[in-house]
């Protein structure tokens, strides 16, 4: 059965039965009735109980007198006050002890100052009486006690409830000042991992407590106040959480060691009591949240509160209240460590009782629209008044409202013709806009319409020479057929681009080679442009990226027609190109010249739409497209100054990803970097080599016979292909011997 019970609930469980078969032997053997009052079920009235109650309790340990009279412990020099000289007792004055007091550590002061009273004011005229806190209180409430010695705690309830008043508290040694006597102390069993002198309160957190009494001051009410100002619990929760074992004091320290996990917690100074009796080891327990800074000397680890208070009930002669207060303040009991000094506030408890909802502010732990509105009238009163103001406001606002929305709304009106206005407006420029691109892209792209054209109606008089002949080979005529289909699809694809610019609809980016881009960009650029500058191109073979193939050649020609205008007339022209992985993420290819000097007004004006250098012969687009092209393919485009002569275009745009770094892939490889070197003139020699761990530097000087003459692969069509093995032909002297072949004058020229 036990197996369904969770550890902690039967761990309460158990000390509960402990401590109810504890309480009922000692109930059982002692001969000592109830303290506690019924209701007149001895007497047949309440206050038949109290008095029956306070004869009961009558103080039956009358003071041991020493051969001389005096009692033991007294003091034999003192003498009486003048005032207590001239009293007249009809009858004994009586003082009520709260219960719980004559079992502390200070009960030696208990006895010594009932034991001080009756000398002082005889033996005859003092009676006291041992009373429970429910049977002191009604003793107070109904005047059958005089005076009475109880916790500031229990005086507080009962001040605030009235009749009562504090004529003294108890300043003990180990206190600096009697604010600062009642604390609470919280413990734990000293285990490996707890060696410091004190622990964190964090450690408590979530922990089940032992202690002596719910109605204790130093122990409980304190440390409850202290964890619920932390907020780490609330006053249920901790009630719930709390095993009390009243005065019980050996069964609640074996209980602590019994269970590490278990907290205890005693009044301040009861630990250095227990220590000096030798019934607890100073280095058995740890001291959780030791505090030391506010007058306490003994352990304690939450706030401290007054101590004891000797209380009058309301209605006595003033002259026996006074008689009393100044033998308790003549009374010297510095021999007994404590001793009775001018009444303290008592404001530290009433805020205590505040934290916890308890006593005179329990009423605070249950909501009450009466109270709440007592409590907060003036802040209700000034939520009201905002919304008077506010109504108020609000409703001339409402009037200004519609005086103002006529005109508001024509105000719109007005605002939305001149929007239909601008966007119209906007339309017309785009509109332009694109027609001007459009135009600027058509006399770029007319050079790559002549060469397919071109190739067409050369492979078309071919055949038609051939057929006059009667020379007719299925197999050249179906391939030369081919070749017109495929001349003529190149232009109609063309075309179908320059159509999708105009309408803004632009095709998806493919993975491509860059290098093969740029080797058509120049063949085509060396094709349809006479230049007598050297060009000089440096990349990587194999350099992937996702684009629009069309569109980066198209900047490279657009990048290399501004180089060949810039240097035209310059002496010692020159072209560079250059391909670059800039890290892992871009590519960085830049288009140099070694034009004139440009200035930094010209500077600003190179990718501004419809402004030129170039006079009547340019539109001021070519530089704006390319600007765009580099946008579409997020990346951009920039221009500086290369050197002291010329400028030079820096484009940026995105390398391709590696699809798995770790993998052999084609797309993983990037080849060596290359430097190609065309002559100037047009379709001349070109000059490559392969550079391995050192960069060739044309402008050192390169030997041409060192280097292996190649042919710059990436034409465009076979017909190129045709066309430059003629041109190898005629350098090296030699001529086809195939009397197939088609002949050198069926091949189209330069366009």
């Amino acid at each position: 059965m036990h197996s369904f019970i969770p550890g902690r609930l039967l761990r309460r469980s158990l000390l509960c039965a402990v401590f109810a078969l504890t309480a009922l032997a000692a109930g059982v053997s002692s001969a000592k009735p109830s303290s506690y009052l019924g209701m007149g079920t001895q007497t047949g009235t309440p206050s038949g109980d109290v008095r029956a109650s306070i004869e009961t309790k009558k103080d039956l340990t009358d003071p041991v007198l020493s051969p001389d009279g005096v009692p033991v412990g007294g003091d034999n020099e003192a003498e009486r006050p003048a005032i207590v000289k001239e009293l007249s007792f009809n009858r004994s004055m009586r003082l009520g002890i709260q219960e719980r007091l004559g079992r502390t550590s200070n009960v030696e002061m208990v006895n010594m100052t009932k034991d001080y009273l009756a000398r002082m004011f005889g033996y005859a005229n003092v009676s006291v009486y041992y009373l429970s806190d429910k049977d002191l209180t009604s003793a107070v409430r109904t005047g059958q006690v005089d005076f009475f010695i109880a916790g500031s705690d229990y005086f507080a309830m009962e001040q605030s409830m009235g009749g009562v008043e504090q004529i003294a508290s108890l300043w003990p040694n180990y206190a600096e000042t009697p604010s600062a006597v009642s604390a609470t102390v919280f413990f734990m069993k000293r285990t490996a991992d707890r060696k410091a002198a004190s622990m964190p309160v964090s450690t408590v957190s979530g922990r089940e407590f032992i202690a002596t009494a719910p109605d204790s001051l130093g122990g409980w009410l304190a440390g409850a106040g202290e964890l619920v100002r932390r907020q780490m619990a609330t006053y249920e929760s901790l009630r719930t959480r709390t095993v009390f074992a009243g005065q019980d004091m050996p069964s609640l320290l074996d209980a602590v060691r019994r269970d590490p996990d278990l907290v205890g917690m005693l009044p301040a100074c009861e630990l250095e009591a227990l220590e000096r009796t030798g019934e607890v080891d100073p280095e058995e327990f740890v001291i959780i949240n030791r505090r030391t800074d506010d007058g306490l000397t003994c352990r304690h680890s939450s706030e401290v509160y007054p101590g004891w208070v000797f209380g009058a009930v309301s209605g006595i002669d003033p002259t026996l209240k006074k008689a009393v207060t100044a033998v308790l303040l003549a009374m010297s009991g510095l021999k007994y460590g404590s001793e009775w000094a001018l009444p303290v506030t008592n404001r530290s408890v009433y805020d205590l009782f505040y934290v916890l909802k308890i006593g005179p502010y329990q009423d605070l732990a249950s909501w009450s629209l009466q109270r709440f509105v007592r409590e907060h009238a003036e802040i209700i009163a000034l939520i009201l008044l905002m919304i008077f103001f506010i109504l108020s406001y609000a409703t001339s606002l409402s009037i200004l409202v519609r005086r103002r929305t006529k005109a508001l709304r024509e105000a719109l009106s007005e605002r939305d013709r001149i929007e239909a206005e601008a966007v119209q407006s906007r339309q017309h420029i785009a509109n332009l806009e694109r027609t001007g691109i459009v135009g600027q892209m058509s006399t770029i792209i007319a050079h790559e319409l002549k060469q397919p054209l071109g190739a067409i109606a050369n492979y078309g008089n071919g055949l038609l020479r051939r057929l006059h002949r009667g020379d007719i080979d299925p197999k050249r005529f179906e391939e030369a057929l081919q070749e017109v289909v495929l001349q003529a699809d190149r232009a109609s694809k063309i075309v179908e681009r320059v159509r999708s610019y105009a309408k803004h609809d632009y095709p998806p980016r493919k993975v491509a080679d860059l290098s093969i881009i740029i080797e058509n960009a120049i063949q085509t650029f060396r094709r349809s442009r006479t230049t007598n500058a050297e060009l000089i191109v440096r990349m990587h073979s194999h350099s992937m990226a996702e684009v629009d193939s069309w569109e980066i050649e198209l900047a490279i020609l657009n990048l290399l027609k501004n180089a060949a205008d810039a240097i035209s007339g310059v002496m010692d022209p020159k072209i560079e190109v250059g391909l670059e992985p800039d890290g892992e993420e871009n590519w960085i290819l830049t288009v140099g010249d070694n034009g004139p000097y440009i200035s930094d007004e010209q500077l600003s004006h190179f990718f501004k739409p419809l402004q030129t250098s170039k006079g009547a012969a340019g539109m001021g687009l070519g530089l704006s497209i390319v600007a765009n092209i580099a946008e579409r393919h997020a990346g951009n485009i920039t221009v500086a100054r290369n050197g002291p002569r010329g400028v030079k275009f820096t484009m940026t745009f995105p390398r391709l990803a590696k699809i798995d770094p770790a993998a052999d892939l084609p797309e993983n490889k990037m080849g060596p970097e290359t430097v190609s070197i065309y002559e100037s003139g047009g379709n001349g020699p070109v000059v490559r080599s392969v550079v391995g761990e050192s960069r060739l530097d044309p402008a050192a000087g390169i030997r041409r016979s060192d280097i292996p003459v190649t042919v710059h692969s990436g034409s465009l069509s076979r017909a190129v292909d045709i066309m430059q093995e003629g041109v190898m032909r005629r350098g090296s002297s030699r001529r086809s011997t195939d009397p197939d072949a088609i002949d050198e004058s069926d091949v189209p020229r330069n366009a």
